[in-house]
């Protein structure tokens, strides 16, 4: 196997099977992980994994692979690729999600702490800021 799939698939012109015809390379990027519709890239993985599947016979004598294999075999990686970082991605936004909701929930009850404090001055005190504002 290449050691870059990308630059393989790209120079091969590799294509991927879907419910909506065959995709780019660059077109998986554009796929959803998921949906209800069967146009996913669960489902284009799972046609390549299955089409990768039929084309090796298995053989205790002959271990030669094809080039036909090899674009197979490289079919699949490259789709797995793009699942992999489209779920790195997905990870990593919804932690920045889960990140705002915290720091927001952090500054309300830095904000209510901070006016607890001020009401705690003395009314000479409170006198002092508001002048001092002025």
């Amino acid at each position: 196997m290449s050691d870059n799939i990308f630059e393989y698939a790209t120079r091969n012109n590799l294509r991927f099977a879907s419910t909506r015809g065959e995709l780019s390379t660059e077109t998986l990027w554009g796929v959803p992980l998921r949906s209800g519709d069967g146009f996913n890239l669960d489902a284009i993985a799972r046609a390549a994994s299955k089409a990768l599947k039929d084309a090796t016979e298995e053989s205790f004598v002959s271990t030669t692979r094809t080039p036909a294999h090899t674009r197979l075999e490289m079919t699949l990686e490259v789709v797995k690729r793009v699942i992999e970082v489209k779920l790195t991605d997905e990870a990593a936004a919804k932690k920045r999600a889960d990140n705002k909701v915290e720091k927001e929930k952090l500054l309300k009850i830095l904000a209510e702490k901070q006016d607890g404090k001020l009401s705690d001055l003395s009314e000479k005190e409170l006198q002092r800021r508001i002048s001092a504002l002025e």
